[in-house]
């Protein structure tokens, strides 16, 4: 479910970026502030969760080094994937979405920002992100930057630069993201996708005005639940052993009050696949 709103999400936030950016372009040098005003930023970055440990590659070292290596086990070990690579994409101040990718590599970054900012947006990355050559709004910030003062070894212009641009916005959604996903302990690489898909959408709701007011069921006093009714302030149907401070399913929610576009990604699913995932509503 959550990932089926995610792309009417994505689709519906590409076509307004696209709409809003068409004929935006960033000035070649100066302060960027004045020009990005009103305007979208994008930000992206990748991160690393749950690496293959020590233990779990039998204590055998492996030949290449970085994020996408930590992932897999040694080649001895047959290589197997064990932990999750993600691409976090987001606006500032606005939506984020997240993508398990099997390597670090151009192929999959570009192909990823791609699907969800159109190239006239501007985008604020970190250097791994040079390979970026057709948008004209992509502006990176050196994390490695050496400082021009003896006194020191990095300059304070790692994270923001002189301009303005910065990645800050994708490194806090990364370590929200690995903050949430501690809760878990564990989670294998082959379900990955579908809890970050989760942890997304939860956090996209608060944009989306109509879903934040249906999932909080805003000033409604009614829930409906198929063929049984019930209100807050009377007797719950047969269904439910206490008053609908009970766990309501988001879908049934969807399907039955919103009419949009919302719900037409969710009535291929059919009856029988409403119950995928529940919430609780206070």
């Amino acid at each position: 479910m959550y990932t089926q709103l995610n792309e009417t999400l994505k689709t519906q936030l590409y076509k307004e970026l696209e709409e809003k950016t068409k004929d935006f372009r960033l000035p070649k040098e100066g302060d960027l502030k004045k020009a990005l005003k009103n305007q979208p930023v994008a930000v992206a970055d990748s991160v690393v969760l749950y690496s293959s440990s020590i233990r779990a590659n039998k204590h055998r070292s492996r030949r290449y080094k970085g994020g996408t290596a930590s992932i897999y086990l040694s080649n001895s070990l047959g290589g197997e994937q064990k932990g999750t690579l993600v691409h976090t994409v987001g606006i500032n101040g606005g939506m984020t979405f997240y993508k398990s990718i099997p390597l670090n590599n151009q192929h999959y970054l570009e192909k990823d920002l791609n699907e969800k900012i159109p190239k006239t947006v501007t985008l604020f990355t970190d250097e791994g992100y040079n390979f970026l050559w057709d948008r004209p709004n992509h502006r990176s910030v050196n994390h490695s930057k050496k400082s021009n003062d003896p006194r020191y070894n990095l300059s304070r212009e790692r994270w923001v630069t002189k301009e303005g641009v910065s990645s800050n916005g994708a490194e806090a959604r990364n370590n929200l993201l690995k903050q949430s996903f501690r809760s878990y302990g564990f989670l294998s690489c082959k379900w990955g996708q579908l809890a970050l898909d989760e942890i997304s959408f939860l956090g996209n709701v608060r944009f989306v005005p109509e879903l934040k007011n249906l999932l909080s069921l805003g000033d409604s006093r009614n829930v409906g639940f198929g063929d049984y009714h019930c209100s807050k302030g009377d007797s719950p149907s047969p269904l439910f052993g206490h008053p609908v401070q009970s766990t309501l399913r988001v879908t049934v929610l969807i399907d039955a009050s919103l009419p949009g576009r919302l719900s037409k990604s969710l009535l291929p699913m059919g009856r029988n696949h409403l119950a995928l995932k529940t919430v609780r509503v206070n």
